[in-house]
C-alpha cells in the first residue's frame, strides 16, 4: 500500500465524522478519482480482514463505523504493513529539503532518481519547485562536484525557510505522539532530525518555559530550536550580527537555551545565543519589555476591540480589562513574528474560522492596515489565535445576558387553572407570560408582541410556535418544553441589563459617610447583588475619561521651544509640579526617544510622550502642551509635532480610556488643527471634550 494511501487510512481512523470527496482532496492535493480509488483499496484490506468497511453517508462523505476498540485493532494491522517506496510529490520535495538542510553526507541529484524511482525529468520539476520556494528568502540551491546540492544564502534565511517547510509539509506536528502514529510525511521528518532529540527538546522546554501555557507555541520553539541545533552540528553558523539580538539573559527562554546547551554539550558563541533567544521569544504571547513594544500593542489592540466591536456588534468593551491585556501581550509577540517571517501554526484554524467566523472576518479586515505597515502578510494562523481571544470574551459576556421568552398563554379551564400554568411556566423557564387568554381572545394575537404559544387545545396554521400542554403542568412535561424552546432559541430575547453605575457609586459612598468600610469583598457582594437584580455595571465608566483628569494646570498653550528634549520637559512641567511624576520618569521618556527613535509620533503633527510605570509614576496623569512653532522628532511620515501629551499610567488598563480618546483625535487631523489654534484653556478643552463645534 502506498504511504499515502496510508495516511489516508489514517485519515478516517481519527476522526468520528464523515469526510467528504471536497475536503479529501483539499488535503491531499489529489483528484477526487483517485480518492475513489484509494478508498476501495482501504476496504479491500479491511474486507480481507474482517473490519467494517468505509461507507458512504448519503450527502454527507464517507466514514468508519467503528468503535475506538476495533479502531486500534485497524491501526496495529496497518503496522505491519509494507508501504510502497514510492514518494508522493510533496514527499519527494519535502524529503530534498531535509537531506540538502540536515544530511550529514553530500546530496546527488543523480543518486535521487534511483531512490525516488523516477525520471530525471520528474526530479527536475520537484527542483524547479524547491527553487521557486527559496527564491522568497533569498536563497539559491546550487550544485558542486563531490559537496552536491546546497543552499547559498544567509543562514537565519536557511532556517527560518526550512522553519516553514517543516510546518507546510508536515502539518498539525504532535511531537509527544509515538512515530507509528504519525502520517508518513511527517516521519520523514524524523529520518533527519532525531525524535530523540525532539524528545529532550520538549523535556527542557517544559521545565523551563512555565509561562507559556499553551503547547502548540512550545512545540514550535522545539521544531525551531531543533533546526538550531542540527544545522549548528553541520558547522553552519551565522555569519552577520544583528543590532536587536541583544536579549536578557535572566528570562525563562534564555534559561531554556542555557539548559540546552549544557545537554548537548553545544558549543556557540555570544552571537549564536542572542540569535536563537531572540527568534524564540517571538512565539511567545509576551510580556512588553520596551517602549515601542507597549505603545505600539496599545494602540494597536484598542483600534482592534473598537473595530471587531463595531462590526460584530458584541460589547467587548464591557471586559476590556483582561481582554486588552491579552491582546496586547499577543499583538507584541505577533508583530515580533511577522516582522521576522515567523510563521506559526494554529491546528484548530479551520474548527475556529468555522464556528467564529464573524470575528475572524473582522480580524481579517481589519490586519490588512497592519499588513501594509509591517510590508508582510499576517497568516490565517495568526488571526485564528486573535480570534480566540475575542471568542473567550465573546463566550463570558454571552454567560452574562439574560436570554427569555415572550409568551401567551391560552387555556380554556378558567382562571385559577389559567394562572397556575403561567405561574409554573415561569417559575421553571425563562419565559415572561405577556398575556392569558381563552379560547375567544384569540383575535387580540394580532395586537400583541410575544414569542411562544403555549395553548391547552389544538390550534390551527399560527404565525408564532406552538405547544399544546395539559392545563396542570407536571414533571414529565419539562423535557417537552425544554425542548421546545431549544428547538425556538433563535425566538428568545436579551433581557438588557439596566445601568446602574451611578447607583453603584451612590451605595459605595453611602456606606462610607455611614461609617462602614467598602471591603473588596463587599464591593463584589454589591456589585453581584446588582446584577443579580437585572442591574449593571458600566466598567468604562469606573476608568476615568479624558475630561476626569486633565484639568486646566495640566494645560500649556503656545509654547516656544524647538528642541524636542526639552519639548518633553515642557509638557511633562505640569505632571512634575503636582508629584504625580518624578524627574527619573522625564529621563526615561526622553531616552526612550534616543534608544527607539521617534516612535512617539502617533499622529499627525501629534506625539504621546510617555514611559512605563516602574521609571516613576505615582499617579495616572495627563497633561498636554501646544507649540507655537512646530518640534521637529525626526519623524518624516507624520511631520513635525504641534502638540504633545504627556501621559503617566500606573497600570496596563486604568488609562485605556484616555488612549481610545487620542486614537479618535488622530482620525480628527480637522479637529487637531483647532486644537493647536486654540488662544484659551477654556476654548481648548471645550473643543477637546466635544462640549462645542470645533469649527
Amino acid at each position: 500500500m502506498r504511504s499515502r494511501t496510508i495516511e489516508l487510512f489514517k485519515k478516517f481512523i481519527s476522526v468520528d465524522y464523515p469526510l467528504t470527496i471536497e475536503m479529501l482532496t483539499e488535503e491531499f492535493q489529489i483528484s477526487a478519482r483517485t480518492i475513489r480509488n484509494e478508498i476501495q483499496e482501504i476496504n479491500e484490506f479491511l474486507s480481507q480482514r474482517h473490519f467494517t468497511l468505509i461507507t458512504t453517508v448519503r450527502n454527507k462523505g464517507f466514514i468508519i463505523h467503528a468503535d475506538q476498540d476495533q479502531k486500534q485493532l485497524i491501526q496495529h494491522a496497518l503496522l505491519g504493513l509494507s508501504t510502497s517506496a514510492v514518494l508522493s510529490k510533496d514527499e519527494r520535495q519535502f524529503d530534498l529539503l531535509l537531506s540538502i538542510a540536515f544530511a550529514k553526507t553530500p546530496v546527488i541529484l543523480s543518486h535521487k532518481e534511483a531512490v525516488y524511482f523516477v525520471s530525471k525529468s520528474v526530479l527536475d520539476e520537484d527542483i524547479r519547485k524547491i527553487r521557486a520556494r527559496l527564491k522568497k528568502y533569498d536563497i539559491e540551491l546550487i550544485s558542486q562536484p563531490k559537496q552536491g546540492m546546497q543552499f547559498v544564502g544567509l543562514e537565519r534565511s536557511i532556517r527560518l525557510m526550512m522553519y516553514e517547510a517543516i510546518n507546510q509539509f508536515a502539518a498539525n506536528l504532535e511531537l509527544d505522539k509515538p512515530l507509528h502514529e504519525l502520517s508518513s510525511i511527517q516521519q520523514h521528518l524524523f529520518n533527519y532530525i532525531p525524535q530523540l532529540l525532539i524528545d529532550n527538546l520538549l523535556q527542557l522546554a517544559h521545565r523551563t518555559i512555565s509561562q507559556i501555557h499553551d503547547e502548540i507555541y512550545v512545540q514550535q520553539i522545539v521544531i525551531f530550536t531543533a533546526i538550531w541545533i542540527v544545522r549548528n552540528q553541520h558547522q553552519h553558523h551565522l555569519t552577520m550580527v544583528r543590532s536587536d539580538f541583544n536579549n536578557n539573559e535572566q528570562g525563562q527562554i534564555a534559561s531554556f537555551i542555557h539548559l540546552v546547551c549544557k545537554h548537548f554539550a553545544l558549543q556557540v558563541n555570544w552571537q549564536e545565543r542572542q540569535y536563537i533567544i531572540y527568534m524564540l521569544e517571538a512565539f511567545n504571547t509576551k510580556d512588553i519589555n520596551n517602549y515601542v513594544e507597549w505603545l505600539n500593542a496599545q494602540l494597536l489592540a484598542i483600534k482592534l476591540v473598537n473595530y471587531v466591536e463595531e462590526k460584530t456588534q458584541i460589547p467587548f468593551s464591557t471586559k476590556q480589562e483582561q481582554l486588552y491585556e491579552n491582546l496586547c501581550k499577543h499583538l507584541a509577540g505577533l508583530i515580533a513574528r511577522v516582522s521576522n517571517n515567523i510563521h506559526i501554526i494554529n491546528p484548530l484554524l479551520d474548527s475556529i474560522k468555522q464556528n467564529y467566523g464573524e470575528i475572524h472576518a473582522a480580524i481579517t479586515t481589519f490586519m490588512h492596515e497592519l499588513e501594509t505597515k509591517l510590508s508582510h502578510k499576517i497568516s490565517d494562523d495568526e488571526i485564528a489565535f486573535l480570534t480566540i481571544h475575542f471568542s473567550t470574551f465573546a463566550s463570558a459576556i454571552n454567560q452574562d445576558r439574560s436570554y427569555y421568552f415572550k409568551a401567551v398563554v391560552l387555556c380554556c379551564h378558567g382562571i385559577a387553572t389559567s394562572n397556575l400554568l403561567a405561574q409554573t411556566l415561569k417559575e421553571f423557564f425563562s419565559i415572561d407570560v405577556l398575556a392569558i387568554l381563552g379560547r375567544n381572545d384569540l383575535n387580540l394575537l394580532d395586537q400583541l408582541d410575544f414569542d411562544l404559544i403555549f395553548s391547552t387545545f389544538p390550534l390551527q396554521h399560527f404565525a408564532h410556535p406552538v405547544l399544546v400542554l395539559e392545563p396542570i403542568l407536571k414533571e414529565k412535561n419539562h423535557p417537552i418544553i425544554k425542548d421546545f424552546l431549544t428547538k425556538h432559541r433563535a425566538n428568545r430575547r436579551i433581557n438588557h441589563l439596566t445601568d446602574a453605575t451611578d447607583l453603584f457609586y451612590s451605595l459605595v459612598n453611602l456606606i462610607k459617610e455611614s461609617g462602614g468600610i467598602v471591603s473588596e469583598p463587599i464591593y463584589n457582594q454589591l456589585e453581584k447583588c446588582l446584577a443579580l437584580n437585572n442591574l449593571k455595571i458600566n466598567k468604562r465608566k469606573i476608568q476615568p475619561m479624558l475630561k476626569d483628569i486633565l484639568t486646566d494646570d495640566d494645560i500649556l498653550l503656545h509654547q516656544d521651544c524647538h528642541d524636542w528634549r526639552k519639548a518633553i520637559q515642557i509638557a511633562a512641567e505640569p505632571l512634575l509640579n503636582k508629584q504625580f511624576i518624578l524627574p527619573s520618569y522625564v529621563d526615561a521618556m526622553i531616552t526612550s526617544v534616543e534608544q527607539y527613535g521617534p516612535y512617539i509620533v502617533i499622529g499627525k503633527n501629534l506625539a504621546l510622550a510617555h514611559a512605563r510605570p516602574e521609571d516613576g509614576v505615582n499617579q495616572l496623569g495627563l497633561s498636554v502642551v501646544t507649540m507655537r512653532q512646530p518640534v521637529d522628532f525626526g519623524n518624516d511620515d507624520m511631520g513635525p509635532v504641534k502638540i504633545i501629551f504627556c501621559l503617566a499610567a500606573i497600570d496596563s488598563f486604568s488609562h485605556l480610556n484616555i488612549m481610545r480618546s487620542l486614537i479618535e483625535l488622530i482620525n480628527d487631523e480637522q479637529k487637531l488643527e483647532h486644537l493647536t489654534k486654540c488662544q484659551s484653556i477654556t476654548q481648548f478643552k471645550s473643543i477637546l471634550f466635544n462640549e462645542a463645534k470645533s469649527d
